[in-house]
């Protein structure tokens, strides 16, 4: 399910500037200066992560948020399943708390209950694309004895890039409804013995590389009607048609797929099919049962690549 195992993303740095006070009516007697988002810009490092400066023994004592910019893709809407990088660190001595830009971003549901009142307000406000800093006080972070500051993007949960059409004989893939893709199966179509590959829609992103962690959207559907099976007493389609959904992650309850290209896969079609595909695209699979599901059968894949995370970059 996608939910709030730590609140965590980043796609930027940050600099905490903070100033210091005493009061000169009770000599010996020091007053902690307050601080808050106002106090904080937000740079880029020379790596992927951010890189957050600060003066420590500032007092941090109200959650408060900062839309850093809107965005420029589709509206947030409530309910909607979010993509989120976070980095966070600790306003006391600068610890790196959370860090996604080291692997790959975390799920989430646009929900006050998920990811917190302030921030729940803040990206009911924004974009795809947008970037948000958080600084959350103490006891009410991810580590309870300290403040902490976070920069928070917003990543696409769509393909995005120039659309291709498939090769002919292949299935064709349309949206539903509820935004998920819908497969129509080839009529009187033999199933292919070797794995097929169309990219549907091209991204413009990382590539995915034999070492690569790659995120995932995905549907598995069935390519053919079930077989007639006597001794369990069924008749052919009874048990799924052509089309039919077998696995998906689009219910905004259900978490992306992460596929770590350089382990051994249940669907070894999968990673051969994501191979030098770029992030931000949309590919299109019809796996043979030696290569995915000999139960199932022949069955077709559209996976969107949301995220892709090269180690050796």
């Amino acid at each position: 399910m996608r939910g709030l195992a730590v609140l965590a993303c980043a796609c930027a740095g940050a600099l905490a500037l903070a100033a210091c006070s005493s009061d000169g009516d009770s000599p010996g007697t020091s007053v902690t200066p307050s601080g808050g988002v106002e106090a904080i810009t937000v740079t880029q490092s020379e790596t992927l992560a951010p890189d957050i400066e600060f003066l420590p023994g500032v007092d941090y004592s109200n959650e408060e948020t900062q839309v850093l910019w809107e965005g420029d893709g589709e509206p947030l809407v409530d309910g909607q399943a979010l993509l989120l990088d976070t980095y966070g660190e600790s306003l006391v001595d600068g610890t790196v708390i959370i860090n996604t830009y080291d692997g790959t971003p975390d799920s989430f549901v646009l929900a006050p209950e998920i990811i917190g009142e302030a921030m729940y307000e803040a990206l009911s406000e924004v974009n795809v694309g947008a970037r948000v800093l958080v600084v959350t006080p103490p006891g009410e972070g991810v580590a309870e004895s300290e403040p902490i500051a976070m920069v928070v993007d917003v990543l696409p949960i769509e393909p995005a890039g120039e659309a291709v059409d498939p090769p002919d004989g292949m299935p064709t893939v349309t949206t539903g409804a509820d935004g998920a893709p819908v497969v129509t199966i080839p009529e009187d179509a033999a199933p292919p013995a070797d794995l097929q590959v169309a990219t549907l829609v091209a991204g413009q992103g990382r590539q995915i590389t034999s070492n690569s962690q790659v995120l995932a959207n995905y549907a598995i559907y069935y390519y053919a009607d079930s077989p007639a099976d006597e001794e369990a007493g069924t008749e052919a389609g009874e048990l799924w048609h052509a089309g039919d959904v077998f696995e998906s992650s689009w219910p905004v309850d259900t978490a992306p797929l992460l596929v770590n290209m350089d382990e051994v896969s249940a669907v070894p079609g999968l990673q051969q099919g994501l191979l030098d595909q770029t992030e931000g695209s949309r590919v299109l699979l019809v796996v043979p049962p030696v290569l995915g599901y000999p139960v199932q059968g022949t069955t077709v894949f559209v996976v969107d690549v949301l995220d892709v995370w090269n180690p050796e970059a």
